[in-house]
């Protein structure tokens, strides 16, 4: 018996799949649900996100960070923003990142900046995971 998988984001369903397995980018590591997993609750950092489908294809999307709730039969992902492979823009994904590189670089370490320092990081690992996702999906 197969798994559904529910990404939502705050604009509503990303989508809906039944799958065989999904990977996802939890805060203590990657972790796998298939079918029959134990109930939990837990929280997921930006990253990419391998779904494996019942006729052995596997897709790849990208995440921001989140939560996911998982049960036996359903694992329901609530994220801002996912991107599945064939969505991502890959020069956009990379000119986001060098602009993150570049501003990180460029910020002082002191208590004005951490807010700013940790937006920018939190770009930076969101394109960067985009960038991962897209050539997954294209090798």
């Amino acid at each position: 018996m197969p798994l559904d998988l529910i990404v939502v984001t705050p604009q509503g369903e990303a989508f809906s799949e039944v799958v065989e397995q999904v990977v996802l980018p939890g805060t203590e590591g990657e972790f796998g649900v298939l079918e029959n997993h134990e109930k939990f609750l837990t929280a997921l950092k930006p990253g990419p996100v391998e779904i494996k489908l019942p006729d052995g294809t596997t897709e790849w999307a990208a995440i921001s960070d989140g939560f996911a709730e998982v049960t036996a039969s359903q694992v329901v992902v609530l994220v801002d923003e996912c991107f599945k492979a064939h969505e991502i823009d890959l020069e956009h994904a990379q000119h986001t990142r060098a602009e993150a590189e570049q501003e990180l670089a460029q910020l002082h370490e002191n208590l004005e900046t951490e807010e700013a320092r940790a937006q920018v990081e939190a770009t930076l690992v969101r394109a960067t995971a985009m960038i991962e996702v897209h050539g997954r999906h294209h090798s």
